[in-house]
C-alpha cells in the first residue's frame, strides 16, 4: 500500500497544482480592479463582489438561472426516469431504443444549439417555420422573452437527458429481482412496487443524477450562447452569459472573476446539501 501511495503522489501533486493555480489566480483577479488593456491593477478587496451582487443585471440573471436550472433539472429527471422505467422492462427491441435515446449525449452542446436554433427559426425552421404556423401559432420563438427561455430549456433537456437516463437505468438494474418477486407474492401491483421498492432503492442514483444535472445546468453556456446570446434583452441571460458579457464585452476581468467565485460558492454549497441528503 505504501509503495502504491508513493507512485500516486507525483500524480496527485500535479493534479493539485493544475487545480490550485487557476483557482488562486481567479481569487487574486477577483480582489482587484482589473480592466483589460489597462495598465493599472488596483487592489479593491471585496469591492468587485459588492458591485456584482448589488447590480440589477446580477439579480435578473440569478432569477433567469434559477428558473432555467429548476425547469431543466426537473424535466430531465422526469423524462429520464420515465424512459428508464419503460426500457427496464422486457420489451422487444429495447436495446435499439436505448441506443437511440442516448445518441443526443454524444452531440456537442454547440452543435445541439445550432440544430435547435434552425429548427425553431421562424423563416426556415421545420418547427418554427412550418409545424407551429400550421397549428395557428404565428409568434417568433426567438423574439418572445418567455418562448426564448422555454426554447433553451427544451434544447438543454433534449441534449442532457440521456446522461440522467443512463444513471437511472444503472440504478434500476442494480435492484435485485428477488425484491420484486417477494412484492408480487405479497400481492403488490406495479404502482405499489414503484412506490415501496423501486423509488426508495433508486434514491442514491436520483441524487447523483441531480448533482450532476445541477452542476451541468448551472454552468451551461454554449447552447444558450449559440441559440439566443442571452436575448431577447436579458430573457435568457444566465450567470455564465453575464460573466461572459462582463469579461469580454465590458473587459472588466475583476468583476467577471468575482462572479465566477460567487458561482463556485453557490455550486459547492448546493452540491454539499445534495451529498449530505444522499448520505
Amino acid at each position: 500500500m505504501k509503495e502504491e501511495n508513493k507512485l500516486l503522489m507525483p500524480s496527485l501533486i500535479l493534479c493539485a497544482a493544475i487545480v490550485a493555480f487557476p483557482t488562486a489566480f481567479l481569487l487574486y483577479v477577483s480582489l482587484h480592479r482589473w480592466v483589460l488593456f489597462s495598465r493599472e491593477v488596483n487592489f479593491v478587496w471585496l469591492g468587485n463582489f459588492y458591485s456584482i451582487i448589488t447590480s440589477s443585471d446580477f439579480l435578473e440573471s440569478l432569477r433567469v438561472t434559477a428558473i432555467f436550472i429548476f425547469s431543466s433539472t426537473l424535466l430531465t429527471l422526469l423524462f429520464g426516469l420515465a424512459l428508464a422505467l419503460i426500457l427496464n422492462e422486457k420489451l422487444r427491441g429495447r436495446g435499439l431504443f436505448r441506443v437511440i435515446f442516448t445518441l443526443p449525449a454524444i452531440i456537442p452542446p454547440v452543435v445541439a444549439g445550432f440544430a435547435w436554433k434552425f429548427l425553431l427559426n421562424r423563416e426556415v425552421g421545420v418547427i418554427g417555420g412550418f409545424i407551429l404556423p400550421a397549428l395557428g401559432f404565428e409568434k417568433s420563438i426567438h423574439g418572445d422573452p418567455l418562448l426564448a427561455l422555454i426554447s433553451v430549456i427544451i434544447a438543454d433537456v433534449w441534449c442532457r437527458m440521456p446522461l440522467t437516463f443512463i444513471i437511472l437505468m444503472a440504478g434500476l438494474q442494480a435492484i435485485p429481482d428477488v425484491l420484486y418477486e417477494a412484492a408480487k407474492i405479497d400481492g403488490a401491483n406495479y404502482w405499489k412496487m414503484l412506490q415501496n421498492v423501486t423509488l426508495p432503492l433508486l434514491k442514491p442514483a436520483i441524487i447523483i443524477a441531480l448533482i450532476i444535472r445541477f452542476i451541468d445546468a448551472f454552468n451551461l453556456f454554449e447552447t444558450i450562447f449559440v441559440m439566443t446570446r442571452g436575448g431577447p434583452g436579458t430573457a435568457t441571460e444566465t450567470l455564465p452569459l453575464l460573466g461572459w458579457k462582463i469579461g469580454f464585452q465590458y473587459f472588466n476581468l475583476g468583476q467577471a472573476a468575482s462572479l465566477a467565485v460567487i458561482m463556485l460558492l453557490i455550486t459547492v454549497i448546493i452540491s454539499q446539501v445534495l451529498i449530505r441528503r444522499m448520505r
